[in-house]
């Protein structure tokens, strides 16, 4: 028999912001059974101890006796049970991370993150699970899990379900469209005037040349999520077939932010919810997970979310450049002589990654990785004349790690890039991403292929262009 684990999760009505759950499930083997919630989300390499959201957690037999629970770490419970006893857990979660990796509740909405507040028991990551959601009646829901009935939505496993997020308001916006064989959505809190002809048209856009330029798309059904706030906010989380974006405030332009945020994080179906590193095949969610190739994960999509825009005809070519010199020099403004390689930082994304860092010690995973992706196209095409580009990396990764859902290592990485480029490159990765020597002469040297150069004024770092016109291989490189 096929266990199924059972969540109801309702807001309280005695204590605000609180989630109410309950988790019922099959003990599956005599002896003891550990309850654990995640330390740490995909998206976010740094243990966040979403425990400490959780006042008490109490279990239950079908007859009402309650079962003693020993806890056993920050995050974790265990109890002796007996094979295919059912158990009922019950815990209240404060539900007031009000970004786009927490879970929020009030009066007004009910965003979710699952993987913040769903206990799972330990070595049963992939059985199947149901969900019963309790909202107002009048309220609409966004969210890639299945209604299997009316307030119960299904996932094939744990790992599905708290790969996935759930969002619901009276005042719910809600656009669709469909490209290729894929369905996508627009969804989200906030003035319907935002989500209007020129965005949607942009997320049309950037989409469609997403997936002809990979050619293969890992999902069926994606959807854009947004919560727009009333004060000013920045912040995006990837999952397999959605994102969540939170901005804000609404009486400032937010186009160039939301097509920025939404290309990044679309790609990331691709590079980290299909292309991952094998360090996180399959997630454990219990535990630090260190692994080196952060920088890819991160730098790679950060570059490309951004190419997107002009290749996708989002942003026209003088509009990518700026954005471009605004990525330049938040590394080289900032940690341009810092003492860590990307390989380093990758690292210690669990120890300081996030938050304010030892001066002079780390770099950006997000924009020195991102120099690297972009000297590496630039590498590539120059050799090739725009023949071969980071795009045959990226497929590559795809055919090789991806489809087969084998994760792949640094050493891999380096082999792939490399095929592509017929030949080996031993200095450029001991340059680009296990030294931390300054890269400005070296990036000018690929500068120079495209007719650019960066260089340091009184006004801090520009990026010049030689002549009045961008030369052929500019043009090459912005539009294919």
């Amino acid at each position: 028999m096929k266990h199924v684990s059972f969540y109801h999760v309702s807001p309280s009505e005695t204590e605000e912001y609180f989630l109410n759950i309950v988790f019922r499930f099959q003990v599956s083997r005599t002896g003891m059974t550990s309850l654990q919630l995640p330390i740490w989300r995909p998206g976010r390499y740094q243990a966040q101890h979403f425990s400490k959201n959780i006042p008490q957690v109490r279990a239950f037999d079908p007859s009402g006796e309650e079962i003693t629970l020993n806890k056993k770490g920050t995050s974790a419970w265990e109890f002796h049970g007996e094979k295919n006893q059912s158990v009922e857990v019950r815990y209240t979660y404060y539900a007031q991370q009000a970004d786009a990796g927490g879970s929020v509740s009030n009066q007004e909405m009910l965003y979710v993150n699952f993987i913040t507040c769903l206990l799972f028991i330990q070595g049963q990551e992939e059985c199947a699970c149901e969900v019963k959601v309790d909202i107002p009646e009048a309220w609409k829901v966004a969210t890639s899990l299945k209604e299997s009935k009316k307030g119960l939505w299904a996932a094939a496993s744990y790992r599905d379900l708290v790969d996935s997020t759930f969002l619901a308001s009276r005042e719910l916006i809600q656009h669709h469209w469909k490209q290729g064989n894929c369905h996508f959505w627009v969804e989200g809190i906030g003035p319907a005037s935002i989500f209007q002809g020129k965005l949607l048209e942009s997320y049309r856009q950037i989409a469609a040349y997403q997936l002809e330029w990979m050619g293969h798309f890992p999902v069926k059904e994606y959807r854009f999520l947004h919560w727009i706030k009333e004060e000013a906010f920045y912040h995006g989380v990837e999952h397999r077939s959605s994102t969540m974006m939170v901005l804000g405030p609404p009486d400032r332009d937010l186009y160039d932010d939301l097509i920025g945020l939404a290309s990044h994080e679309l790609f990331h179906v691709w590079n980290i919810a299909t292309i991952r590193p094998k360090e996180l095949w399959p997630y454990n969610y219990v535990e630090e997970v260190y692994f080196p190739t952060a920088w890819f994960v991160e730098g790679v999509t950060t570059y490309l979310g951004d190419w997107f825009l002009v290749a996708s005809g989002v942003y026209q070519t003088e509009e990518y450049l700026a954005s471009l010199l605004g990525n330049l020099k938040l590394h080289f403004e900032r940690d341009g002589a810092s003492k860590q390689s990307l390989i380093e930082s990758s690292i210690d994304l669990w120890l300081d990654g996030y938050g304010k860092a030892t001066p002079g010690k780390r770099v950006s995973i997000y924009y020195k990785g991102a120099i690297v992706a972009l000297a590496l196209d630039l590498l590539i095409r120059k050799k090739f004349v725009h023949r071969k580009s980071i795009r045959d990396v990226m497929v590559l990764m795809n055919e090789r790690y991806g489809m087969k859902q084998q994760g792949y290592e640094l050493a891999d990485v380096y082999r792939v890039v490399e095929e592509v480029y017929e030949e080996i490159l031993p200095d450029f990765w001991k340059v680009w991403v296990e030294g931390n020597e300054p890269l400005e002469g070296p990036l000018n040297e690929l500068f120079d292929f495209v007719g650019l150069k960066l260089e340091s004024s009184d006004r801090g770092l520009l990026l010049n262009q030689f002549g009045e016109e961008l030369n052929t291989d500019c043009q090459q490189w912005l539009i294919k």
